[in-house]
């Protein structure tokens, strides 16, 4: 099983969140980051609720999800990098994962929104830019846990929206801070395999943020 895997209940196998950076200087802030997680959680909690009887059951956006899978993965990502926030091992944090998301079948929104608030209080009580945390990337700072959070759930938000088929229009703020946190890595996205073929090379400068950002990460 590849390092920051998630089995899910269906047996499909789950990636937590894993990008080519872990350094503080790879990322740029351009708003306060815990603000820019808080609306990318709004961004998804708002499609999970337009999730209605067998979309459920929909193919995803993400290759070999289903929609509930889709759900499921940012559920357990939530658990984890609360876990993580706790001092957990990647591994003791990848664990606890698994339980909440094969158990949160039954009734996603509220697993959804339970494990969202629990991570977002920590956040916003306990976050420090500069502690190391374990995680499924290696060591890295709060900064880089926070971006790799914001990064998975904002962009999840377009997948779910347009997997469902509602707005995919997302926080123009939110896509600013994950383009310039992962626009860096362009060529690293592309060649780790978990993002399509990456860039496609044509979107230029002129092209709208977000359409660049759905363009680097594989999503077209």
């Amino acid at each position: 099983m590849p390092r920051g895997a998630v089995p899910h209940a269906s047996g499909a196998i789950r990636l937590e969140a894993t990008y080519p950076f872990r350094t503080a200087s790879s990322i740029v802030v351009t708003m306060d980051p815990i603000e820019a997680l808080h609306r990318a959680h709004q961004e998804f909690a708002t499609r999970v609720e337009m999730v209605a009887g067998t979309q459920w059951e929909y193919q995803s956006a993400c290759d070999e999800w289903t929609v509930g899978d889709l759900v499921d993965h940012v559920i357990g990502g939530n658990v984890f990098t609360t876990k993580v926030l706790r001092g957990a091992t990647a591994d003791a944090a990848m664990e606890a994962a698994v339980l909440v998301a094969e158990s949160s079948v039954g009734d996603r929104e509220a697993a959804y929104r339970a494990t969202a608030t629990e991570m977002l209080e920590l956040f916003d009580s306990e976050y420090v830019a500069d502690r190391v945390y374990h995680h499924a990337s290696g060591e890295v700072s709060g900064r880089v846990v926070v971006a790799l959070r914001t990064n998975d759930i904002a962009l999840h938000a377009w997948d779910l929206a347009h997997s469902i088929g509602v707005a995919e229009y997302l926080d123009p703020a939110v896509v600013e801070v994950v383009w310039k946190n992962m626009s860096p890595h362009a060529d690293d996205l592309a060649a780790s395999g978990r993002f399509g073929k990456g860039a496609s090379g044509d979107l230029g400068e002129e092209a709208p943020l977000q359409d660049r950002l759905l363009d680097i990460s594989g999503r077209r």
